[in-house]
């Protein structure tokens, strides 16, 4: 396997190139702590596998795996190692292409164990976040169940910034009548703001804006 790390860390970086080096079906590991610079030097021989960090410098995390997932060929596996891990952002991530997702605080015994299973073709999602992934898809549910079909469709695009009269004319309703969906929705989950809607969407998964 060749492996490359993306990471603005030095000392962490430095320090996973020397574990790594360890593991015999590992031939190379290089280490890059820009997208930038990786995209640079090796979208012409891309790795077996990324590791790569969401906080970068230059660009960020998602914006290397948006470019990886659209330049690179789909071989590629896509670790991410990330001190932020809440359910949201780990769901974000996998549903924009990449193949694990772990903590920082992992041990390198499951680092190891994520490289070996995404090679195999699988996903792996960090045992300290698996909980959490867990109980937010139950607390969505939840919250979705109490939501009608209509309520849902206002709710996707209120978050994805049209008016009122845009929805209207879209899902040819009147406006009073979105206006009534839109405060339904607004009642159900709680809020009094449409910014803390939009806030509360992204949060719980029940809105993930497009990649751009």
């Amino acid at each position: 396997m060749n492996i490359v790390l993306v990471d603005e860390h030095l000392l962490l970086a430095d320090a996973l190139q020397n574990l790594l080096k360890l593991i015999p079906e590992v031939e190379t590991v290089e280490a890059y702590t820009d997208g930038k610079d990786f995209l640079t030097q090796r979208s012409g021989t891309p790795p077996d596998i990324l590791v790569m960090d969401l906080a970068l410098n230059g660009q960020n995390g998602l914006e290397l795996l948006d470019v990886c997932r659209s330049t690179l060929p789909r071989e590629l596996k896509v670790i991410v190692l990330s001190t932020v891990t809440d359910a949201q952002t780990v769901k974000h991530t996998i549903r924009r292409g990449a193949n694990s997702f772990l903590s920082k605080s992992t041990l390198f015994e499951e680092f190891r164990e994520s490289i070996f299973q995404v090679r195999a073709g699988k996903q792996y999602i960090g045992k300290t976040i698996r909980d959490a992934l867990i109980n937010s898809v139950f607390t969505e549910e939840e919250v979705v169940m109490h939501l009608s079909p209509r309520e849902k469709e206002v709710l996707q695009k209120v978050c994805g910034g049209h008016t009122i009269k845009e929805i209207a004319y879209e899902l040819k309703l009147s406006a009073h009548t979105v206006q009534y969906y839109h405060r339904s929705v607004m009642d159900k989950l709680k809020v009094r703001r449409t910014t803390d809607l939009i806030v509360y969407a992204m949060q719980h998964g029940l809105y993930i804006p497009e990649a751009r």
